[in-house]
């Protein structure tokens, strides 16, 4: 099951908030000996999450503070603008498309998509010339963006005709209006923004229901109902919850101090292992090269994926032999993956790669 992306989890890795040790004390306390995935959907979007047994009133504690969380909180993806040929805003028909403008901002709504854990915005398109539905099966997407609906309909085409389409993604949390996005300046005038559905959880309910321990029968039994959009899995969308609710009650340990301590500023990001790996791709593993472009990147000691992003354009047409044309080809590869120029890292000595100062602070803003 894909995992939910954790809150700056990199960054949480390398460093962790000192937090206030209490010695509690639970004599007298019952706490759950039961913790599991009750039930499981066989398309995995939906699972019953039980908990017990639990002391009376904690239920409704737990499970009213998670279902919020769940159902307005969680980072997800979403189609946030868009652009058609010859559209120029939502109050309007399209020739030769069954449904008009409305309708297809509906359809783009729905569209589930994720981008990785390092990836915050992407630019799909679809191109269409042919009569029939065009699905979410004919978006052309960069590797690091995921389509997790291929049959999804977008529109129908009444004629042989060509249509373009052009499709902005970020990440967001909960529901944005359309007039709440943050539209760059330098944005196309016919950029068409509409109301974005980041969340990836669907329903969240929770029952509790008494449940015995020896002779007590008023403890609690607490289950959880989470169904989401299929882009997480439930497991992951409640422990992304229940992560968000402890770090929220974390901040009420400190109330004696003035607040939580300050967190060490850190001028090195950890780079995710699956785009690590991307980095340590060689450059003899990439075909879409020609055989020249690759031996002018290894005469210049040019060996990896990293060795590239980390060079900038005007390095890359100083190397002898290596041109315009070279330099496109490097760019549908990088289009590809969702990477740029520019990007620098270093290795320590256990092999980890880790972003520097600047690439770091970008990536935490992300």
């Amino acid at each position: 099951m894909p995992a939910v992306p954790g809150i700056h989890r990199d960054l949480n890795q390398a460093r962790e908030i000192n937090r206030v040790n209490l010695d509690i004390d639970l004599t007298g306390l019952v706490l759950p000996e039961r913790v599991e995935i009750a039930e499981m959907s066989e398309d995995g979007r939906s699972a019953a999450f039980v908990l017990e047994p639990l002391e009376r009133g904690f239920g409704h504690t737990l499970g009213n503070s998670v279902r919020r969380v769940l159902l307005s909180s969680l980072q997800g993806s979403a189609v946030w603008a868009f652009r058609i040929d010859g559209v120029v805003h939502e109050h309007q028909t399209i020739s030769s498309v069954v449904e008009d403008v409305h309708q297809i901002i509906q359809n783009l709504k729905s569209l589930v998509v994720s981008l990785d854990d390092d990836v915050a915005e992407a630019i799909l398109s679809i191109r269409a010339s042919k009569r029939g539905p065009v699905t979410a099966k004919q978006i052309r997407a960069p590797g690091s963006v995921t389509i997790h609906d291929p049959g999804h309909h977008i529109l129908t085409l009444e004629d042989d005709r060509e249509i373009n389409i052009e499709l902005r993604v970020n990440k967001g949390r909960g529901f944005v209006l359309a007039d709440q996005q943050k539209v760059p300046s330098d944005a196309p005038v016919d950029l068409v923004c509409i109301d974005a559905i980041y969340n990836p959880v669907l329903r969240a309910n929770f029952t509790v229901e008494e449940t015995r321990v020896e002779q007590r029968t008023d403890f609690d039994r607490l289950t959880i109902h989470v169904e989401t959009d299929g882009s997480v899995d439930p497991d992951g969308a409640i422990r992304y919850a229940v992560e968000l609710v402890r770090r929220h009650l974390e901040y009420m340990l400190y109330f004696a101090q003035g607040g939580p301590p300050r967190e060490e500023e850190s001028d090195r990001l950890p780079v995710p292992e699956k785009l690590a790996e991307l980095f340590r791709t060689s450059v003899e593993d990439l075909t879409e090269l020609s055989v020249r472009s690759r031996n002018s990147l290894q005469r210049k000691s040019i060996k990896t994926l990293g060795d590239l992003i980390s060079q900038t354009e005007a390095e890359m047409l100083n190397i002898e032999h290596f041109g315009k044309k070279s330099l496109s080809e490097i760019y549908e590869i990088l289009d590809q993956h969702g990477l740029r120029f520019g990007i620098r890292t270093e290795e320590d000595k256990d092999g980890k790669l880790f972003f520097l100062k600047q690439e770091a602070a970008t990536r935490a803003g992300e």
